[in-house]
């Protein structure tokens, strides 16, 4: 009788044994497709009248490695001025991690500039244009914080954000194409922007904003507007500047 148990007893640790190996083989398996696990995110806009279209391909990985990773917190300045806490916006924009998915934007929207023959001025619009047709919606909506910036990649992969969103996505887009941009703060109304600073050879009108003797152009990525044009009551308030890409 003693025997008889020992036997069930081994029997039952070895379905054990092999139930825990094909978990452990199946979530391999799970986590491998993960890995190649590819997203085909499509945009559709128009530009001086004509329709244009970017299919982009994202690693699903990356979007989910941004989703966790850590992004600017009041928490970590609390006795700071806010331009220290939103200076870290920049390096959103900037971030490495990203470089090859920018790129593969950057180069969809190059192709089209080159074939359509694309000064600088209309170059900037249309990646101006492109941002634009993303969603515009609050963080009140899509996160439980008041403030809630988003990495490029997920912007890009939700295809939704709001003025700070847009903001990062279209710097980061812009200073790989080699455009001076800035980031803008608006302390006053908590808003965050971007400007660009324009070639010398373009006459442009609107707002601006100078820090050391550079010019930078807002861009609305969250409304419809062109280069240089600000939305009321930014238009006339200062703002503190925030360089990308020094």
């Amino acid at each position: 009788m003693g025997q008889k148990k020992s036997h069930f007893i081994i029997f039952g640790l070895l379905i054990l044994v092999l139930a825990l190996f094909g978990w452990a083989l199946s979530t391999q398996m799970q986590v491998g497709k993960l890995d190649k696990t590819v997203l085909t995110v499509h945009r559709q806009f128009r530009y001086k009248g004509d329709e244009h279209n970017v299919s982009l391909s994202l690693p699903l990985t990356q979007y989910l490695h941004y989703q966790e990773k850590a992004r600017p917190s009041w928490l970590n300045y609390p006795y700071s001025h806010p331009y220290h806490f939103f200076a870290e916006y920049v390096a959103m924009a900037t971030d490495p991690d990203d470089d090859a998915t920018i790129d593969n934007v950057v180069g969809s929207l190059d192709e089209v500039a080159a074939a359509e023959g694309f000064n600088d001025y209309k170059k900037i619009e249309f990646a101006l244009v492109f941002v634009q047709s993303f969603t515009y919606i609050g963080d009140n909506v899509t996160a439980t914080l008041n403030e809630y910036p988003r990495y490029p990649v997920e912007t890009l992969f939700d295809r939704e954000g709001d003025c700070e969103d847009t903001s990062i996505l279209l710097a980061a887009i812009l200073n790989e194409m080699g455009y001076d941009v800035a980031m803008l703060l608006f302390e006053e109304f908590d808003h965050i922007g971007l400007g660009v600073n324009m070639p010398p050879e373009y006459k442009v009108f609107g707002n601006s904003w100078i820090y050391e003797d550079r010019r930078y152009w807002y861009l609305d990525t969250s409304g419809g507007s062109s280069i240089g044009w600000c939305p009321e009551p930014y238009d006339v308030t200062s703002a503190y500047v925030y360089p990308v890409g020094e």
